[in-house]
């Protein structure tokens, strides 16, 4: 009986995809072989007769996983292994590398061969990670602030999931004209839009959190009392119904929204 071989990686998506790019390499055997990443929130829990691989990140191997990845199944696949690669689900290397075994298997009908646990997982986690990005197009909240003398919209979010690229997408069409910053607290990164362009995000330092975490409610009052004499005005008492509220406006998306500060 040949012994599974582990491969352990950090979370972040250059590990996982250097991961995928060594267990492929290794011609070890797909039934053989299982990625695992290292999640604070998750057990590290060591099973006998294995034997464990430490992946050292490398951006020219994550680069050659996702060339191959869009050249020979499609870019649906793509988006799904990305979306993935930024979920909070502690299966999601594992996942990510048998759908990629399947993907060169099948090309661009995997997306489709929902029977296959793996691609079944991957496409949940894609879909999760989806609606959470839905509701914050539907719940998030700018305010105008002054950064580096221009007026600028921004929003905070703290999502499970890293969706901070779709939220700007979205908002890059509807706002093109504007100046934006969403900031990611979760995940500590930020997404930038200059007027009439692409918007680009970072990975920010330490000292930069800080400093966005500062402008928030920095802005003028003008905007916040607007929404709140709106919410006030069209409010029925007798018809309050909190638990249905609940539902379609969980709490944890009132933490950054106007009306609820």
């Amino acid at each position: 009986m040949k012994e599974t071989r582990i491969y352990r990686c950090d979370d972040t998506p250059e590990a996982i995809f250097t991961a995928v790019y060594d267990a492929g390499k290794s011609a070890y055997g797909h039934d053989h072989i299982r990625l695992e990443v290292n999640m604070p929130e998750a057990e590290q829990n060591y099973t006998l007769f294995s034997e464990y691989v430490d992946v050292v990140p490398d951006p020219d191997k994550m680069t050659k996983v996702l060339r191959t990845v869009r050249r020979q199944i499609s870019q649906q696949a793509y988006e799904y292994i990305m979306v993935a690669a930024g979920s909070r689900q502690p299966d999601k290397a594992d996942v990510i590398y048998h759908f990629i075994v399947y993907g060169f298997a099948l090309g661009s009908k995997v997306t489709e061969a929902l029977h296959i646990p793996c691609v079944q997982r991957i496409f949940e986690i894609y879909r999760k990670a989806r609606n959470e990005a839905h509701y914050f197009l539907e719940f998030i909240r700018f305010e105008e602030i002054s950064w580096q003398d221009h007026p600028v919209l921004y929003a905070v979010i703290e999502p499970e999931n890293e969706v901070i690229d779709m939220v700007a997408d979205h908002f890059t069409d509807r706002l093109n004209p504007e100046w934006f910053i969403v900031y990611d607290k979760s995940h500590g990164k930020a997404a930038f839009h200059n007027p009439g362009r692409r918007w680009y995000m970072r990975q920010l330092e330490q000292r930069e959190r800080q400093v966005l975490d500062e402008l928030e409610h920095s802005g003028g009052q003008e905007y916040a009392d607007l929404w709140k004499a709106f919410f006030d005005s069209i409010a029925i008492k007798e018809r309050e119904n909190s638990g249905l509220q609940r539902t379609n406006l969980p709490l944890h998306y009132r933490k950054h929204m106007t009306e609820f500060h």
